[in-house]
Parts: C-alpha cells; structure tokens; sequence
C-alpha cells in the first residue's frame, strides 16, 4: 500500500511539474544599464501611457515599437526623446481589444554614442478592461 501512494505521488509530481505554465521571460541586451518607470503603474487602454527610461550617459535610445503578446494587434510606434543626459521618455496609447487582460512588449532599440554596442531593450505589461 505505502509502495503505491509513493508512486502515486511520484506521478501526480512529475504531472504537476510538466503542467506548469511557464511565464515568457523576455532577456534584453542592455546588460541591466536601463531601467524603465511606466505611469500610470496600471496602464489602461485609450489613455496616455508614458514610460521614463533611464540609461548611462553613453546610450542613445531609438524610437521603437509596443505590440500584442497574447494576441496579434500588428504594433504601434513609441517615439522616445531625450530628456537630459540620462533620462529618455516615451508617450503613447494603446487600442481597446476585444479580450479583457492583454499582455503588451515594448521594443526599444539602443545604442551606445560610440557606435561599438547596440541591441533593444524589452519588457512587458498588462491592460485590464472592465
């Protein structure tokens, strides 16, 4: 009896584990150099979104683009401007969507002024419709 609940529980781990969502890591290149503040903290859809980004000196942020993880939006364009020397914004809205949490990746490539480094900084967030 004791041989058969362990196998029991042995399964039901080995299920559980298979099972698990995995959430979807987004890795950037950026070396962790750039960090980003978004306001409001819960963006909503139809409203204005604006991003700070704060970057080393060396680093020139390029206009980049937001798009629909969960579902396929195409994707709208962020134009990002500088600030002073190591702050950069990014002002934009998004479209309502027919699904009531949707899942949002902002794309923003970077470079450093010497030209020697490049790559996009990446992250993501969520919208909730009542």
């Amino acid at each position: 009896m004791k041989r058969m609940v362990f196998i029991f529980v042995l399964c039901s781990l080995v299920m559980l584990t298979a099972c698990e969502q995995r959430a979807h890591k987004v890795e950037d290149s950026s070396y962790k150099k750039i960090f980003h503040k978004i306001d409001p903290d819960q963006p909503r859809v139809e409203q204005e979104i604006l991003v700070v980004f704060e970057a080393p000196e060396a680093f020139l942020l390029n206009h980049g683009r937001v798009e629909g993880v969960n579902m396929y939006m195409g994707y709208m364009p962020v134009l990002v401007s500088r600030i002073n020397a190591t702050q950069w914004q990014a002002k934009f809205q998004l479209g309502a969507c027919t699904e009531p949490s949707m899942r949002w990746r902002v794309s923003i490539p970077w470079q450093t002024v010497a030209g020697n480094e490049q790559g996009i900084y990446q992250f993501e967030f969520t919208t909730e419709t009542n």
